[in-house]
């Protein structure tokens, strides 16, 4: 588990503006550019798995020193002097104070074939991760996340009083030799996931690109049980409701899908909360290409 916690203030020195800004486009804009392999390989040992869920995540200190080396390096130059990006990343007005990381999550990348194959019954709600998108295994036979969220924390002291919460997301390589920095940002998604997580880190994020959700899950005695984190009308869920994966729930992950296929004029609006899912041309997640998490909400 992640444990190591450092400081961080925002430098006074200003850099170039177009500087700054190449620096912020290029961190949270990755999502649009990369790819992924069609299929998403073999499965691993299910009793092996979920005991990886159970528990708090294994992060190598390889990601680890990338945390801290952005953390101590790169985010005081992003930041410096530039309000709006301030803002943007979810630090508000802290600037001077000192930004610490949190904890971290494992990250789950759920395809939209795994779901509908779970809503025709042909599959388990352990296969939703159970590929080598979500994990690979290293040389001592341990099961790495393919990603991490490590939350960083913007505060005056070390109480959690008035923090503002921020996240760095880090990926492998495909043959788990590096990690590199895929998503910085998004504040409401990490002010919940802070709010929502257990203190004993044994959750993890959930994120289904088409449908635009995003869960805490949990697994305990082989069942897999989802932690609400921003309002949906759609599937009449509350921040922090527990959500069984249910013949019930699975339908409506159905009509979502069906959603799809409609006119975007034809679908229902939903007040705040997470948003319907979007059908313009661009937008629509490929199977064929690799996702990576874009700016959350």
């Amino acid at each position: 588990m992640f444990e190591t916690i450092r400081t961080s203030r925002y430098s006074e020195r200003v850099l170039p503006v177009w500087v700054k800004h190449f620096m912020a486009i290029s961190l949270l804009a990755t999502f649009f550019f990369q790819t992924v392999p069609a299929a998403w390989g073999a499965q691993f040992d299910v009793d092996k798995l979920e005991k990886a869920l159970a528990a708090p995540p294994y992060v190598p200190q390889q990601s680890q020193d990338l945390a801290i080396s952005f953390l101590n390096h790169t985010l005081p130059r992003l930041l410096a002097n530039d309000g709006p990006l301030i803002h943007r990343l979810g630090f508000g007005d802290r600037i001077g104070t000192r930004v610490t990381v949190d904890r971290a999550f494992s990250m789950m990348l759920i395809r939209r074939e795994d779901v509908l194959s779970l809503i025709q019954r042909k599959a388990r709600p352990i296969d939703l991760v159970n590929n080598t998108n979500n994990w690979l295994e290293d040389q001592e036979g341990r099961l790495i996340p393919k990603r991490i969220v490590f939350l960083l924390k913007a505060s005056k002291d070390t109480s959690e009083v008035g923090a503002m919460w921020s996240s760095v997301t880090m990926e492998q390589s495909g043959d788990g030799s590096s990690w590199h920095i895929i998503q910085v940002g998004a504040p409401k998604l990490s002010h919940a996931m802070n709010q929502q997580g257990e203190s004993g880190g044994n959750t993890f994020l959930l994120w289904i690109p088409d449908l635009n959700r995003h869960y805490l899950g949990s697994i305990q005695d082989h069942l897999f049980t989802l932690t609400v984190l921003f309002k949906d009308r759609l599937l009449n869920g509350d921040p922090g409701d527990k959500q069984p994966i249910t013949p019930e729930y699975l339908e409506k992950l159905g009509r979502l899908y069906a959603e799809l296929e409609f006119p975007k004029k034809s679908r229902p609006k939903v007040d705040g909360g997470e948003k319907p899912p979007q059908v313009q041309e661009g937008t629509r997640p490929k199977t064929e290409k690799t996702q990576r998490p874009a700016q959350a909400p």
